[in-house]
Order: C-alpha cells, then structure tokens, then sequence
C-alpha cells in the first residue's frame, strides 16, 4: 500500500471518528449542559496524558523491531509498564480533579492498551485494523451516552466497554503465542529498558510532554477560568483543530509506518519527504480558510447560544490551527531518523508556552482571550523553528542516504 493510500485509509477512519466525537460532544451539551461538556473534556485530558505516561513511548519501539522474540519483549514490557504506571497515575490524578481512583485506573489503563494495538497495526501496515479500530473508539462513547440516563453510568460504561474492545483488538494484531513466561520477569523487563533506556528518557518524555501540551490547556481553563468556559474551548479545539487531527495524524502514522519500515532497510527517500511538505502545507491552507470562513456559519444556523459563544476562541486559535498541520507531522522525521534530544526539546519549549499562557497569565490577572491568542501566536513563531530544523535534517539525510 503505499503512502498516499494510507494516508487516505486513514484519514478516512478519523473522518468517522471525529464526526462521532463531534457528535457526542454534542449529546453531552444537549443532555447534561456544556459545563458537563468541560467536565467531559477534563477526565478525557487526564486518561489521554494518562496513557502516555503509562506506556512512556515504549509502543513506538514496535514497529521497529525486527522479529517476534523481540516484539514480544517489547509488548509484555508495555503491558507491565502500564498496569503498574497506571495506579500512582490515577491516585494523583484522582485527589487532584476528585474524581473515582479505581475509574481512572481502568480508563487509563484501556486507553495505554489502545497505544499499545495501534503500533501493532502499524507494524504490519494493517490500516484497515487500524480504521476500524479507532472508529470503535469513538463508538464506545456514543453508545454508552444512548445506553445510560446519568454521568456516572455512562463513566462506568465507558469505561468497561473500552477496556473489552481493547483487550480484543491486542488479541486480534498479535500472536499471543510467540509470548513465554520470561518476557513476564523482572530479568528480561531491566533487560529491555536497558537497550532502550536512550530512546524511553528522550523520545518517552517527549511523548508525554507532547500529549500534555495537547490537554493541559482544558485542565487550566478549568482551574483558572470554569467548566463553562472549558466547554466553549473544549468545542473548538474539537471541531476547528479536527482537520489537524484527522489530516495530521493520518499523515503523521503513514510516515511514521513507512519511515520506520526505511530505517530498517537503511534508506531516507528524500523525494517522498518534499511531497509530503507540499501536501500538508496546501491542506493547512485549505483547513485554515474553511475554519474562519464555516465555522461561524455552521454554528449561527445550526447550534444554540453556548455553541455561538464559542466563536470568537475559533478565531483566536488560526495561527496555531495552520501551522500544526502544516509542520506537526514532519517532526516525525526526528523521532525515526533524527535527534532524540531535539524531539525532547520542542516539546518542553511548547511546555513553556502553554504554561505562560493558561499558566502564568491567568495568575496575573489576564482574560481567557488574551490568555488563547498569546499561546497561539507564540506556537505560530515555534512552528517556525521547527520547519527550518525539519528541512535541514531531510537534507542532510539526503546526502548520507540513498532512497530506494
């Protein structure tokens, strides 16, 4: 299969799955109230950092293994690694935001897993698993909405159902069978962390600072500002920053399976690296237009007074919107062929910006708009940066590698 279908195939199962997210999030403000939508937002925010605090980038190293001994040692190391994170995770977690310790655990502890059988798919290039995969996701929130008549149910249900679908997905993409009882022990689990240790402490802290970057925002809103207001932020980063996720992740997967596969074979192909640049630059474009020019309309003719208010946060976050999508999925080039050091440190600089922004300027007095437009502007000048590091690593992989 190659690039560009794959990045279709992919594209098109996050269609799904955002259009379903969409939807719940929808179903949640109708039947709960868009405070409910924040509160939502907020326990989805601390299982997504959760996850990658659990597995600490550990599941990026699967589709880079080379035979079945060594994906075992990586999988059961995932598997151990997250049963275990997950517990003081969630106790922290828990007293933090007062929420259930035991339903944190086992909602974490699913959505670790669901990292865990997406690199499985992504090993073996089975986009269709991976499709259907992450569309059951985002069908496990729906339903268990449509099942249940109050919040804490429909946690519950959630999260049981996730832990089912998960489970079952493992069980589909891998050979339970090339697993033996000492990829279970303590001597072959300090073995693997050893060989890897470079990799965990680097590309692992960048991992988790890269999905807290993503969510902490919605956890400060909620501090600093309400629920309410996490809510109108909540709405728009579903809706407007959707196309990043949807284009943006299906591009950063496709590049990710096929420039892993190249690692392996000792090859960069430099051409493919240049087509990919002009595709997400054209998309941003496109994508940055169609949010300021529908958004607004869709939410006059087709939604109530709450979603209306949240217009004006859709304007405020366009520079961040296009240049996420237009450099954020190149960066993948760091992680396979590149600085580990330098993956690390983009992400504790957008660390930084977010904490100035819902962080530091809320302390000091400062507007929930204010706030949203410094942090956009400022990764508006980082996203710059990168795009000059990313252009000069491709090419100098260029001149040390042949492509195929």
């Amino acid at each position: 299969m190659n690039l560009l279908r794959s990045i279709t195939t992919i594209a098109s199962s996050s269609v799904v799955s955002q259009l379903i997210g969409a939807l719940s999030i929808w179903f949640i403000s109708h039947k709960y109230g868009m405070a409910e939508v924040g509160i939502y937002s907020l326990i989805y925010s601390i299982v997504l950092v959760g996850a990658q605090v659990c597995t600490f980038a550990s599941q990026l190293l699967i589709p880079r293994q080379p035979d079945d001994e060594q994906l075992a040692r990586n999988v059961a190391f995932c598997l151990i690694q997250s049963l275990i994170i997950a517990a003081p995770y969630a106790a922290l977690t828990a007293w933090l935001f007062h929420q259930n310790v035991l339903f944190l655990y086992l909602l974490t502890l699913s959505y670790a897993l669901v990292l865990v059988a997406e690199n499985l798919s992504l090993r073996t290039g089975n986009y269709r698993f991976l499709v259907f995969q992450r569309m059951m996701v985002s069908v496990v929130v729906i339903a268990a909405l449509l099942l249940t008549s109050n919040t804490t149910a429909f946690y519950w249900l959630w999260t049981a159902a996730m832990l089912v679908l998960i489970i079952s997905c493992i069980i589909k993409t891998f050979r339970l069978s090339t697993l033996r009882l000492s990829h279970w022990g303590l001597k072959s689990n300090l073995g693997f962390f050893r060989e890897h240790r470079h990799h965990l402490s680097k590309v692992g802290s960048a991992e988790v600072l890269a999905m807290v970057n993503n969510n902490l925002p919605i956890m400060l809103i909620n501090f600093w500002f309400s629920a309410l207001t996490a809510g109108y932020f909540s709405v728009v980063m579903r809706f407007c920053l959707s196309p990043v996720t949807i284009v943006g992740n299906a591009v950063r997967n496709s590049i990710f399976s096929k420039w892993s596969m190249d690692f392996r074979n000792h090859v960069f192909n430099y051409p493919e690296y240049k087509k990919v640049r002009r595709l997400l630059f054209v998309l941003a474009i496109v994508c940055a237009l169609g949010v300021l020019i529908f958004y607004p309309l869709v939410m006059k003719f087709g939604f109530s007074e709450e979603w209306i208010a949240s217009i004006p946060s859709s304007r405020y976050i366009l520079p961040y919107l296009f240049l996420a999508l237009a450099i954020s999925p190149l960066t993948v080039i760091e992680l396979v062929f590149g600085s580990h050091f330098y993956f690390l440190r983009i992400q504790v600089e957008q660390l930084a910006i977010t904490l100035l922004a819902f962080l530091a300027l809320p302390y000091f007095g400062q507007t929930y708009p204010v706030a949203v437009l410094t942090f956009s502007l400022l990764t508006l000048l980082r996203y710059l940066f990168i795009w000059q590091q990313m252009n000069k690593r491709a090419a100098k992989l260029s001149q040390q590698m042949a492509h195929p």
